[in-house]
């Protein structure tokens, strides 16, 4: 299996994983929801550009749903993305080997 074959099948199995994960999340959410545990969990506040969101008192549950919302989301916007880099510039690397006296400093780094 070449390298390329290789990456395509960790990245999907990696977004796969994500997804199942996030609906495992949200499942467990609705589960709390089923049950009737309706506990006060605690508060959580939000914000991003101007809106704000603001959960208090909330029962466990709404947590788990919307961490998984929140995991299945990014998951789906970021999509799968593959890159080629076996073809990108070869990086150069070297040595240099500086002769004299040990306690000597040089005049300018190696790099």
């Amino acid at each position: 299996m070449d390298i390329k074959s290789q990456i395509i099948i960790s990245l999907t199995s990696y977004k796969i994983i994500s997804l199942l994960v996030g609906a495992a999340f949200a499942y467990m959410g609705y589960r709390l929801f089923s049950a009737g545990i309706w506990g006060h969990a605690g508060e959580v506040e939000g914000e991003f550009g101007d809106n704000k969101l603001v959960i208090k008192k909330a029962a466990p549950g709404t947590f788990f749903a919307l961490f998984g919302a929140i995991i299945v989301s990014i998951t789906l916007y970021k999509g799968l993305e593959f890159k080629d880099y076996t073809n990108d510039s070869s990086v150069e690397s070297y040595v240099e080997i500086i002769e004299g006296d040990e306690n000597d400093m040089p005049e300018k780094p190696p790099f």
